[in-house]
């Protein structure tokens, strides 16, 4: 714990951290309940759904929560690369923390983060499920509520890689472009171009993201609900494991 208030005393007087805190904590709730009696019109027809009905709720508000944590993984790049320009990760091993201490105190707070996360989801589904849903008086139902820990795994795993390319780069405008370029071009090239198809759904971030897939085209009767295949939580984990073992080893090698 001495680690984590390390991080939270540096933290607690930065701006962009309060900023991020607020966007997330109100951008992600104002969203999900502005699709409160959401209609598609086509041409005479209007199909009008409920996204807070239980148990769809849960899967329903992790699903909206995902788009915002673009928020988190640049704070987290953020934070690491801001330690690295103002020398404080030196300073920290002067005043006496190993190298694996420094990246450890990362660790803890990326986890904060991801609970903290988490509660604001399962807080905002659990509200909209009891006020929002079709009938007055809901069923509640904890089904499908395992959608949360898809949803922590999958934040936690966004932020370690998001860590691991902030410390190997050390340059906050070249680590956000080398996340983007990864996440939106170098691994959709592998998955479509030069991996057989069996094998794409375990690369990296394309396993971190079918742990939340899209729930909308079971609303239009395209397709079952959506379930994530238990085998890519364990292939998540072990990633999650990997960065921050990486992250540690880099810092542990490199010149401070």
């Amino acid at each position: 714990m001495k680690l984590l208030e390390i991080e939270l005393r540096k933290l607690i007087p930065y701006r962009s951290f309060w900023a991020a805190v607020l966007a997330y904590t109100v951008l992600m709730p104002a969203l999900f309940v502005s699709l409160y009696r959401f209609n598609v019109k086509i041409q005479q027809f209007t199909l009008g759904f409920n996204f807070y009905n239980f148990p769809d709720v849960w899967h329903n508000t992790t699903y909206i929560a995902s788009w915002f944590n673009i928020l988190l993984y640049f704070f987290v790049i953020l934070v690491v690369t801001n330690e690295y320009q103002f020398r404080t990760v030196r300073q920290n091993v002067i005043d006496g923390l190993s190298r694996w201490q420094t990246i450890g105190g990362k660790i803890l707070l990326i986890l904060l983060f991801a609970i903290g996360s988490t509660l604001v989801a399962a807080t905002v589904a659990l509200l909209c499920g009891l006020f929002l849903s079709e009938t007055g008086s809901p069923e509640f139902s904890y089904t499908k509520a395992e959608f949360l820990g898809y949803y922590f795994v999958q934040l936690l795993g966004y932020m370690s890689f998001a860590l691991l390319v902030a410390t190997i780069l050390r340059k906050q405008g070249l680590s956000i472009i080398a996340f983007l370029a990864y996440v939106l071009v170098a691994e959709p090239v592998l998955r479509y171009r030069f991996l057989p198809e069996s094998w794409a759904p375990y690369l990296p971030l394309e396993a971190l993201s079918k742990l939340l897939p899209n729930p909308l085209p079971a609303y239009f009767g395209m397709s079952p609900p959506a379930s994530p295949d238990p085998s890519l939580f364990v292939v998540s984990g072990i990633y999650i494991v990997l960065f921050m073992l990486a992250s540690g080893l880099v810092l542990q090698q490199r010149d401070i």
